[in-house]
């Protein structure tokens, strides 16, 4: 009977034993995740050995804690986290424990637990699980149910190996496919700050942690993008201290949270685990992303972990530097196009204090100032001659500016450089920048205007906003003595105005005054000739008498023609018959002009009074320069009408004719035969052929004749044009 009893004893515990190893491997080839194979585990255990609880601990972020992986109960939950002593401090040794009679108080068993066997799981040569069988009344625990647990508990570390490297094997696929997202999110960002809004979100994302990234700022490093998870209830401080962190910031690898300063650790991970990842852009320390977990990440081996965090700092060092570069080359077209507008500023302004206004805000846009003036030299002070912003003077007194004294340059001792680009003074909150001397003053050593710029902010100005304001200085510097040349350029052309003006007026005058008494004494010349007196010298008078009348005629219309106010009284007139009164006026004195009239009508629009003395003058000419006859033809051609003045004198040379319509223009075989004349007749003659919209041609043969055309358009063909 006895051996029967024991027979069936070990069938039993046979039975039990390949029911829990079929189980384990049942739960195997269902999931090789190990949550899910552990919560099988328990609640196969706890119904194969009747037990009232089945729990499994495992390692937490530190080896101070545990936190509860799988539970099979019939109770009230156990708390998630516990703390690592007594009896679990020795399971977690590598030993295993029966316990058949509990004190009261147990907090890892549970409450109301009587007896209890405690079995570790070794994985890969170190426990990383602690089995607890929970029992809520005394049971005697025999050699048999600690060898299955114990046989079970070897054949679960087997599986847990399994699902490690199953789960490395995952992670380090989440690890590509999160590097591969990150890359690729990261690759269409431009700015600094959406590259790490970009990045702290997706890591945050795609690992379930909490993820920061901060710049280093002088002493400190400051938070400049977060990511929290909505049940992780704690924030990363705003600004950290860099002096503890220093040894760790050196490093390319990332540095565990345990490995951390406390006071460091606790404003940067609080009481979890995780990484701190230093980042460097153009070899220098740029700043740091760190990433927070409960759970510490605990399913990635430490080298893959290292490995993984380097490789995504790597990619954010990359994305970094492309956004500083894109970020600096924006800002330099930016800068280029508010220099550009400044110096297209410049060109639109002739007056200083618009000028100087306008200056000062694009100083304080172009390096965010809150205020600017220009100073300049009024012959006793430093006047203000521009300004943008409030509070001027408390710049004006942080930078120690002397209104009173006027600045001088530095000395003949000082290095050519240094003479040729003044230097500008910075300090705290304040920039002073002197200008180049003005253009009434390049001969002195003082300097007498000089851009401020202020800020609030108690730090000095960036070196490229140093930069910045002194090419604006020097665009400015420009400006005003652009309009210190403007201001004398102007006196120059009023007093030249002005002279013009006299000399207009005196030759109108001159002109005018002369006529009179010409008149006069032609008109008597005339009554001596009628009575009879034949002298000589009676001609000679009269002769030199309609000279003079004449060239005061000429005098008096080009000073009309050089006036601002020369304009044409027009009317519809018959060209033909025009000319033929013109003609018969002079043919009183000549009998040697033929006149060519056409058969009909030839409508044109002109100011007669002003056009008789064209005809006058080229019929005149004719007449001075020939002995022969003088042919006059009117006729018609296309839309113009035409005049021809046709004589055969003693011509004009061929390259000298296009010197005939300037002022005082002469040909020089007139001059050789003493032919007097002023040279002013074909000029105004052409000048009032020009506000006619008419021209004005010659054509000559020297020894031959000359040919004189002058064209006007017909009434109707100049309607119709206009």
């Amino acid at each position: 009977m006895l051996e029967a009893a024991e027979a069936l004893e070990l069938a039993e515990r046979q039975s039990r034993e390949s029911r829990l190893l079929a189980m384990v491997n049942e739960r195997l080839h269902k999931s090789l995740d190990r949550r899910e194979l552990l919560a099988g585990i328990v609640e196969g255990v706890r119904t194969a050995f009747s037990a009232d609880r089945c729990v499994v601990y495992e390692r937490g972020a530190s080896d101070a804690r545990a936190v509860l992986a799988a539970e099979a109960t019939s109770r009230a939950p156990l708390p998630t986290s516990i703390a690592i002593d007594g009896d679990l401090r020795k399971v977690f040794s590598g030993l295993t424990l029966r316990r058949e009679r509990l004190p009261e108080r147990a907090a890892a068993y549970g409450e109301g637990a009587r007896s209890a066997i405690a079995m570790p799981f070794i994985v890969d040569g170190r426990v990383e699980d602690a089995m607890l069988l929970v029992f809520n009344e005394p049971r005697t625990l025999d050699d048999s149910d600690v060898g299955a647990l114990r046989l079970l508990a070897f054949h679960v570390g087997l599986a847990l190996s399994n699902t490690r490297l199953y789960e490395r094997e995952r992670a380090r696929r989440r690890q590509a496919e999160t590097l591969e997202r990150v890359v690729r999110i990261l690759r269409d960002t431009q700015y600094v700050d959406e590259v790490l809004l970009v990045f702290v979100v997706t890591v945050s994302h795609e690992l379930a942690v909490d993820c920061a990234a901060y710049g280093a700022e002088e002493e400190r490093l400051e938070r400049r993008a977060v990511r929290l998870r909505e049940t992780s209830g704690f924030t990363p401080e705003a600004s950290v201290l860099r002096a503890g962190l220093e040894s760790l910031l050196s490093l390319e690898d990332p540095s565990d949270a345990g490995l951390l300063p406390a006071d460091a650790r606790r404003a940067l991970f609080g009481d979890a685990g995780g990484v701190l990842v230093p980042l460097r852009t153009e070899a220098r320390l740029w700043g740091a992303f760190v990433v927070r977990s409960d759970s510490g990440l605990a399913e990635w081996a430490l080298e893959d972990r290292a490995t993984f965090f380097r490789t995504l700092g790597s990619h954010l060092e990359i994305a970094l530097t492309n956004a500083h570069a894109y970020e600096r080359e924006l800002r330099r077209a930016q800068e280029r196009e508010t220099l550009a507008e400044a110096a297209r500023t410049i060109l639109s302004h002739t007056a200083l204090q618009p000028l100087a206004d306008v200056m000062c805000r694009f100083a304080a846009a172009l390096v965010h100032a809150d205020r600017t003036c220009v100073l300049r030299w009024d012959g006793t002070s430093y006047e203000r001659v521009g300004a943008y912003g409030q509070d001027i003077e408390r710049t004006l007194a942080a930078s120690g500016f002397d209104l009173k004294r006027r600045a001088q340059r530095p000395a003949a001792t000082a290095s050519a450089e240094e003479r040729r680009v003044q230097r500008l003074t910075d300090g705290p909150g304040y920039v002073v920048i002197p200008l180049s001397r003005t253009a009434s003053d390049l001969s002195g050593d003082t300097i007498d205007a000089f851009l401020i710029v202020g800020s609030n902010r108690p730090t000095r100005f960036a070196r490229d906003d140093l930069r910045l304001l002194q090419e604006l200085g020097a665009l400015l510097a420009l400006a005003l003595r652009n309009l210190d040349l403007y201001e004398a350029m102007e006196r120059a052309n009023r007093a030249l105005h002005e002279s013009n003006e006299f000399k207009d007026d005196l030759l109108a005058m001159l002109a005018h005054d002369f006529k009179g008494p010409l008149t006069v004494i032609l008109g008597y010349c005339e009554l001596l000739l009628e009575a009879e007196h034949e002298g000589d010298e009676v001609k000679r008078i009269f002769e030199q008498t309609n000279r003079l009348v004449r060239l005061s005629e000429d005098a008096l219309i080009l000073a009309q023609t050089q006036s601002e106010g020369f304009s044409l009284a027009r009317s519809i007139v018959d060209l033909g018959a025009f000319v033929e009164r013109c003609v018969r006026t002079i043919a009183r004195e000549s009998a040697r002009i033929t006149l060519e009239l056409p058969a009909q009508p030839l409508t044109v629009s002109c100011d007669g009074n002003r056009f008789r003395h064209v005809i006058d003058n080229i019929v005149q000419n004719a007449l001075k320069y020939s002995e022969g006859a003088v042919r006059v033809a009117v006729y018609a051609e296309g839309d113009e009408a035409r005049i021809d003045v046709t004589d055969r004198g003693i011509g004009i040379p061929n390259d000298e004719l296009t010197a005939l319509f300037t002022r005082f223009g002469r040909a020089s075989n007139a001059r050789r035969r003493g032919i007097a004349g002023s040279g002013v007749g074909l000029y105004i003659s052409k000048k009032i052929v020009d506000a006619h919209r008419g021209t004005v041609s010659v054509r000559s043969i020297e020894h031959e004749g000359t040919t004189f055309t002058v064209a006007l358009p017909l009434a109707q063909a100049e309607v119709e044009k206009s």
